[in-house]
């Protein structure tokens, strides 16, 4: 339906007219206009003439929430709107009200007919028999926070301004000649020798004195500076903290043991040998072998020699076998064996060795595992009961640890971790606990001297804490990193001979002595690297970004020696080889690379066409009734 609208208006004359007639719809959708001339208090904005009403912007405002809300679902206005979304949402409805009032100056109108079929035409809307279904279609919109008004209009903007930033941007793909010498940038290869200097211990650089200790001390301050630190005291409610409070008689198990009786019920189960085979004439030979007075074992290792499986199942039950086997294996005596058995898997003989008789797993077996899991499930009950009575001692001005004594938890105290949840010693504060997480997060967003909220983690389980000291960041001393500095010093002092030694040897290649010669006279590895491209990830020995890149910037007709750093040390590359690109031998790609220009130039010319737009039509903003908006409950 669109594909004809686009196609039927692809000139520009001065000013774009793209007229359709059509005053009336078969299937009354009840279109309504969104943006609507003329002001008012329930507008949000007005871009020139058009107005954006409160009602569009609410509806734009909930789903974008909802959106986040899938992600984050704790996230709430106040987040929202500290995060910018207001103004995110608002800047987005402008956009399309600037293309809005664009179409209305240049006569731009699309009619109902055009709206109708393309809503028709959305299979979301349609049922089992693809036929248009109006309550289908009423209730998408109410569970996308949506009124059919606001839907049809925002279709019928979307065709005009496809329209508008079609015509003005175009669709066209890029000149062959231009994304053909992108092409040949991008693709192009070279290949170079590298001489590799590394910064480790070949390199003699003494110890440092004092003066160069505390200097690179001072000048590292950020590698020797330790982070925040909070202590915390809190409480934290989980199912095992209070299981043990749970009492459950002797007479509530025996109750729960009998209400799942069914589940310990272990049918009859039956230990079993088979031998397995797609050849029909292949198991049939074995039942004729056991008819000889051959043995199962004997059968099953004769046949295996000529392709067939063998298997031992053990403790196996009728519903684990395909129906055509359970019938015939179950009904077999210990140590009987039986005639070829065709299941999907192939042919079959069965031997069944074992049978065990089906029972009821008593009581006693289960006692404790029943025990545990009542009790956990009732700690679950009792969890949300005890979180509103802290939350009650809490609100009448009782401490955390006063608190902690009403509900039975014993508070618990961390003297310092970091915002990573790791202590001084750079061990995690909490271990591995499941809540660990969202007690830090929570840590670093209360005050000093200040109680958290309580709250809900995703587990299921509760917490409240209280921050007793924040040690903010702060320097060590340097006697207790001293060794660090000094091994930051030798590191450093070590990368500055590989770069001194590395621009040497280049200066020994400029001179005209060869990479190879240079490199031996310093016992430097030589490697040789091919197929280089520019934006490639250095993943060869001897290659960083900083190679690559003088690589690509120097003249292949008068190569240069490189020197940069990589993760050694330093390297000097010379290059080797360039092997150009041709867009002829990849044609499929080419062409490709051309579709993408094209796209990307689209692109700019339509943000260019936007700004342009915002700056010929006024737009202004109801202040009061955003406000009014996120200030309603």
């Amino acid at each position: 339906m669109l594909n004809a609208l686009r196609k039927g208006s692809q000139t520009w004359t001065g000013k774009i007219i793209m007229v359709i007639a059509g005053t009336a719809l078969v299937v009354s959708l009840g279109f309504g206009d969104v943006f609507r001339s003329g002001g008012s208090a329930s507008s949000v904005a007005m871009v020139g003439d058009v107005e954006i009403s409160m009602a569009r912007f609410g509806a734009e405002f909930r789903r974008e929430m909802e959106r986040i809300k899938q992600r984050m679902p704790s996230f709430t206005n106040e987040q929202a709107v500290a995060m910018g979304l207001v103004d995110e949402v608002l800047r987005s409805l402008v956009g399309e009200a600037l293309i809005e009032e664009e179409a209305e100056s240049l006569g731009v109108s699309v009619a109902d007919i055009i709206v109708r079929n393309e809503i028709l035409e959305q299979t979301v809307f349609t049922d089992e028999g693809g036929e248009f279904d109006r309550d289908r279609y009423e209730l998408t919109l109410r569970r996308n926070n949506l009124t059919p008004e606001i839907y049809e209009e925002r279709i019928r903007a979307d065709i005009r301004r496809e329209q508008l930033i079609r015509t003005v941007a175009g669709n066209r793909n890029a000149p062959r000649a231009l994304s053909d010498a992108l092409y040949r940038f991008r693709n192009e290869a070279r290949s170079a020798r590298i001489a590799i200097i590394p910064s480790d211990a070949i390199h003699d650089v003494g110890e440092p004195s004092s003066t160069e200790i505390e200097t690179y001390y001072e000048e590292h301050a950020a590698r020797f500076t330790a982070p925040e630190y909070r202590a915390i005291t809190y409480l934290h409610l989980t199912p095992e903290t209070i299981i043990g409070e749970i009492e459950l008689s002797d007479e509530d198990l025996r109750a729960e043991y009998e209400a799942r009786a069914s589940a310990y019920e272990v049918p009859e189960q039956r230990t079993v040998q088979q031998i397995l085979s797609p050849d029909e004439a292949l198991i049939r030979d074995g039942r004729n072998m056991l008819n000889a007075g051959q043995s199962f074992d004997q059968v099953s290792e004769e046949l295996a020699r000529r392709g067939a499986t063998a298997l031992k199942m053990g403790g196996i039950e009728r519903a684990a076998l395909p129906a055509e086997a359970g019938d015939v294996v179950f009904e077999l005596l210990a140590g009987d064996a039986s005639d070829p058995v065709q299941t999907p898997l192939g042919w079959h003989l069965f031997q069944v060795d074992e049978v065990i008789a089906p029972r009821r797993v008593t009581f006693d077996e289960v006692r404790d595992e029943l025990s545990r899991e009542m009790a956990l499930d009732a700690a679950i009950d009792s969890l949300y009961r005890l979180s509103t009575v802290l939350e009650d001692e809490l609100a009448g001005g009782a401490s955390l640890e006063q608190a902690g004594q009403a509900v039975g938890i014993e508070p618990v105290t961390l003297a310092s971790f970091d915002l990573r949840g790791l202590n001084a010693g750079g061990s995690p504060a909490l271990g591995e606990m499941a809540d660990g997480g969202e007690i830090m997060q929570t840590a670093f967003t209360t005050d000093s001297g200040d109680d958290s909220i309580l709250v809900e983690t995703e587990a299921g389980n509760y917490f409240i804490l209280r921050v007793d000291s924040i040690t903010p960041p702060a320097q060590r001393p340097l006697a207790s990193v001293r060794q660090q500095v000094v091994d930051g010093w030798k590191s450093q002092a070590r990368a500055n001979q590989a770069g001194i030694a590395a621009e040497r040897l280049a200066e020994n290649v400029r001179g005209g002595e060869s990479l190879a010669a240079a490199a031996q006279a310093g016992r430097y590895d030589v490697v040789l690297v091919s197929e280089l491209l520019r934006d490639a990830t250095p993943s060869d020995r001897g290659v960083s970004r900083e190679i690559i890149a003088g690589l690509f910037a120097q003249n292949p007709a008068l190569p240069e020696p490189v020197v940069g750093k990589i993760a050694e040390g330093y390297a000097v590359a010379m290059l080797s080889g360039v092997e150009p690109a041709d867009p002829a031998e990849e044609k499929a790609y080419a062409e490709q690379l051309s579709i993408e220009i094209g796209r990307e130039r689209g692109a700019d010319i339509s943000s260019l066409y936007r700004y342009s737009l915002s700056t010929q039509h006024e737009v202004s903003t109801n202040q009061q009734a955003l406000q009014a908006f996120l200030n309603t409950p």
